[in-house]
């Protein structure tokens, strides 16, 4: 393992994530940011600019010692792009996006790409270091508010934020009449018992690299609705679920097929 992989992986393992700056070439960050802005939800990851984010091979590779697996998939149940208008808007909600053993490996990774500079006035999101290693749920989290420790990422564009997936994070209060935009995905041990839903573009786009056909190798296509990570709600609304409804991730969708008889 090189040095500096050594280093970032001991932040990452300390304090839940882990942040990287000055990693993409500048004409790909300039490239996502105008796409980032043109394009909501789901459709911004059929763009070429995106496609080389997530398959960036620098990126890929560490993500591979994080996980301690040569074999890395795109984990798309919480494929997003956030976009904040300009303007007042209150901040969101602490939560997790899915649930970690410390029994068990790690195998999933979220990620938060921000294509422009983030002020402290542009509702920068935040992180509680530490938090990763507990369990919450919805009824505990929705009770917090300000919490000793958070930290907000103040970050210059093209920064990548690389966390637990069981991290606590918000967004914080957004005053500036600047849009802001983050990007949200995740990576995961490829395993075929775990199989993803991805557009048709999306797909397409990613293919068109070695790196990228490799995130996608167990990739099933499905039209946009089914695509995007939370239309699996649409179809179970029973407590159990909702309760869980933030376990997205590996954990979660293990989990929920251990309680479908609910």
């Amino acid at each position: 393992m090189a040095d500096d992989y050594r280093a970032l992986k001991k932040q990452f393992v300390d304090t839940g994530y882990v942040l990287l700056e000055d990693w993409f070439e500048a004409d790909l960050v300039e490239r996502i940011s105008g796409d980032s802005l043109a394009c909501k939800g789901i459709s911004v990851f059929e763009r070429e600019s995106v496609g080389d984010l997530l398959a960036h091979p620098r990126v890929v590779d560490f993500v591979a010692c994080l996980l301690e697996s040569p074999d890395i998939a795109i984990s798309p149940f919480r494929f997003w792009n956030h976009l904040t208008p300009g303007g007042v808007s209150d901040g969101g909600g602490w939560h997790v996006d899915d649930t970690w053993m410390a029994d068990r490996p790690l195998t999933e990774l979220l990620c938060m790409y921000y294509p422009q500079d983030v002020a402290e006035d542009m509702g920068p999101t935040m992180l509680l270091p530490g938090s990763h290693r507990r369990l919450y749920t919805p009824s505990q989290t929705r009770k917090l508010g300000w919490i000793r420790g958070q930290e907000k990422l103040t970050v210059k564009a093209g920064s990548l934020a690389i966390t637990f997936p069981s991290i606590l994070h918000a967004k914080a209060a957004h005053f500036s009449e600047r849009p802001r935009s983050m990007i949200k995905y995740g990576y995961e041990v490829a395993d075929p018992r775990y199989g993803y839903y991805l557009t048709r573009e999306a797909c397409d786009n990613l293919s068109r690299s070695e790196v990228g056909r490799g995130l996608i190798r167990f990739a099933e296509i499905k039209d946009k609705r089914d695509a995007v990570w939370n239309s699996y709600w649409d179809f179970h609304q029973s407590y159990t679920f909702q309760d869980f409804k933030h376990q997205i991730g590996v954990v979660g969708r293990a989990l929920r097929k251990h309680l479908e008889h609910e």
